[in-house]
């Protein structure tokens, strides 16, 4: 099973999106949850340090950080929440 654990900064930036986003997000991080090969769907980050990995939801992406890799449960902790045009400016 997968648990996604938003930081305080993820968590401020996701509760200032408009309240369709929101739901969009939260239906995919619960498709997510129940995809048997999560990491065939999120992409690897290079040379993004902390993050592992991102997520896209249609314009917008999720920066994610792989917490644990066990065969099971994977927790993974979403840095960032955003528009693709600001998210991976530093």
């Amino acid at each position: 099973m997968v648990s996604f654990i938003l930081s305080k900064f993820a968590e401020k930036r996701f509760s200032k999106l408009p309240k369709n986003l929101q739901e969009r997000f939260i239906l995919k991080l619960k498709e997510l949850k129940e995809h048997d090969d999560i990491f065939s769907l999120l992409k690897v980050l290079r040379d993004f340090e902390p993050a592992t990995h991102r997520l896209r939801i249609g314009n917008y992406r999720l920066i994610l950080e792989l917490k644990k890799q066990t065969k099971t449960p994977v927790d993974f902790f979403v840095l960032d929440v955003g528009h693709r045009k600001d998210i991976y400016r530093k």
